[in-house]
């Protein structure tokens, strides 16, 4: 580089070539604004308390910004950016006082516009180590950042990644749809080792979340924390669609048996997409036959959640002006079944009829310039058209190109046998937290090797008044237990050097006199093959990751009562 400017210059990294290489695998650059990174920034400004924050991304010459917040420019020169330094790290780069720093103080973002007196860097870094640019804030005044912030920045710059990643793993999938029982195989397994990685760093970024939620904020705070868990959360949506179809393609896609009310799952459903749709303008209307108040049926009410959430959202994406509607019509039951149509109706874009007989195949986009401006994997129809096969419905399109589509289920549920206890539901709520400062001197052993998690689940177990210790791996986990005894163990299921799994079953099989701890299984697999692998190797528990303080409270309080600590209920 140009060492004759008047203001420092960065040397390029010793990895340049791979790095450049890296950067362009994930084919993000000058692509248009998205509403996930968009929520990363806000967070960041709002968490480290700056006016402005960045995405950048750095390639030969220029760093150019994926998502920025309180600057107006799209992209600067690579040489006098902050973020180039950066590059050299693998942790935070922080100036404190850019006036007064040597490197900077001649820089023309410190001279001029924005003024820059205060930046901090955090690298963006590929699961190959390479650094492809940063998450940065930046203020016009001297600034410091508390640990606490610090550590918010670190985990909100893992979460661009994580959405880098799955966006180049879609479209590699894409390239190289499986062919043969070999790439099926491979193909699964991709699937869960993306299912983990993934949902690791998005526990920590929604974890993180939950905490700041609970203390003091404004409410522009609040819908900045929106926009960072809407984003997570859509994240955790992609990767459950991602894993079903893998699950449906394989023919290991696993129905449950629930008695539930189909007519309260519905207006369930309902709400949410009601609320988007009056947020973005859109009439949404809710028809449900009025002679028939509830109707109760035995199926899997998660999968139909599924379905039916997934038309609305496409609904909700393609639609920019006019109504959505959402119908059950055309009911009849009999003594053992219950059928009808439902429906999705929407004055979207619509669909090009000759595009309609591929609508339900994998990896289906309308079309190239249609992908790029409203997103997705492509995933979602196709998942829909395999969870209603497996159901035994038919699922169908009808749509004109720029006046709208709706989609239709021919549905046949069998009826129940008996009405749905009270509280009896696939998903119920948890309990409010419980203060467990009086059983504080509980001893508590945490497994789990990601650090940011550690964190999280420690401070989490701080707010309930209880303390614990932390190792890294299943081999810590056992030199743990044999020096002191452990009441309650949460044991991180994928961990390097020996696994939750295998530790679980050297505790319960091993011969000791010692106290065997009651063992929860905390796991980003989250399925209930996950489960059942769980149970056989005699773990007392099992939260799966995603997981709020609520639900973690709920385990432990799950505990006291089976120890029979006398815990109120």
């Amino acid at each position: 580089m140009d060492s004759s400017r008047p203001y420092s210059v960065a040397p390029f990294p010793a990895n340049e070539l791979s790095r450049l290489r890296e950067l362009k695998k994930y084919d993000i650059l000058d692509t248009p604004p998205e509403k996930k990174y968009d929520g990363i920034t806000k967070a960041a400004s709002l968490i480290c308390g700056t006016p402005i924050a960045l995405i950048s991304l750095i390639d030969e010459k220029r760093q150019w910004f994926k998502s920025r917040v309180g600057l107006d420019t799209e992209e600067t020169e690579r040489e006098a950016s902050f973020c180039q330094f950066a590059l050299l790290g693998s942790d935070i780069y922080i100036v404190n006082d850019a006036a007064l720093d040597p490197k900077f103080e001649k820089n023309p973002s410190v001279l001029g516009p924005p003024y820059v007196r205060f930046y901090a860097g955090a690298p963006l870094v590929t699961p190959s180590g390479s650094v492809i640019g940063t998450l940065c804030v930046i203020d016009t005044v001297p600034k410091n950042l508390d640990p606490r912030q610090l550590e918010a920045l670190r985990a909100l710059a893992d979460s661009v990644i994580a959405y880098m990643e799955l966006e180049a793993n879609s479209r590699e999938l894409i390239r190289a749809q499986a062919v043969s029982l070999d790439l099926q195989k491979a193909r699964e397994q991709f699937f869960v080792n993306m299912n983990h990685e993934f949902r690791t760093p998005v526990h920590g970024i929604l974890g993180m979340v939950d905490l700041i939620r609970q203390t003091d904020i404004s409410r522009m705070q609040s819908e900045y924390l929106d926009s960072v868990q809407e984003s997570g959360e859509h994240l955790i949506h992609l990767i459950n669609d991602a894993i079903d179809f893998s699950k449906a393609e394989s023919g290991t896609l696993v129905l449950s048996s629930l008695e539930f009310d189909l007519i309260s799952l519905i207006r369930e459903i309902a709400i949410p997409a009601e609320k988007e749709a009056k947020q973005n303008g859109l009439k949404f209307v809710l028809n449900l036959p009025q002679e028939t108040p509830e109707l109760i049926v035995r199926s899997d009410p998660r999968r139909i959640q599924q379905v039916f959430s997934n038309l609305l959202s496409n609904a909700l994406k393609f639609t920019e002006q006019g109504r959505i509607e959402f119908y059950l019509k055309d009911v009849v039951a009999s003594e053992k079944n219950v059928k009808g149509r439902i429906g999705v109706v929407d004055t979207g874009i619509g669909i090009a009829e000759k595009r309609i007989p591929g609508l339900f195949e994998a990896f289906s986009q309308i079309d190239a310039s249609i992908s790029r401006k409203y997103g997705g994997t492509g995933l979602g129809l196709a998942l829909c058209k395999k969870i209603c096969d497996t159901l035994g419905w038919k699922i169908e399109a009808k749509s004109v190109l720029w006046q709208g589509s709706e989609f239709i289920l021919e549905i046949d549920l069998p009826k129940a046998t008996f009405p749905p206890r009270s509280g009896n539901r696939a998903e119920g709520p948890v309990s409010k937290i419980t203060d467990f400062s009086g059983y504080s001197t509980t001893s508590i052993l945490v497994a789990e090797d990601n650090p940011v998690n550690q964190k999280l689940i420690r401070r989490m177990l701080e707010r309930m008044g209880l303390s614990c210790e932390i190792v890294s791996n299943g081999l810590e986990v056992l030199a743990f237990w044999e020096k002191w005894e452990i009441d309650l163990l949460l044991l991180d299921i994928q961990m390097p050097e020996l696994s939750g799994i295998d530790t679980a079953r050297i505790l319960k099989m091993k011969p000791s006199s010692r106290k065997i701890p009651w063992i929860i299984a905390v796991t980003a697999h989250d399925s209930p093959e996950d489960r059942v692998e769980c149970a056989q190797a005699g773990i007392d528990d099992y939260l799966g990751k995603p997981f709020r303080i609520e639900e973690l409270a709920e385990k432990i309080r799950e505990y006291l009562r089976k120890a029979d600590l006398s815990l109120p209920k």
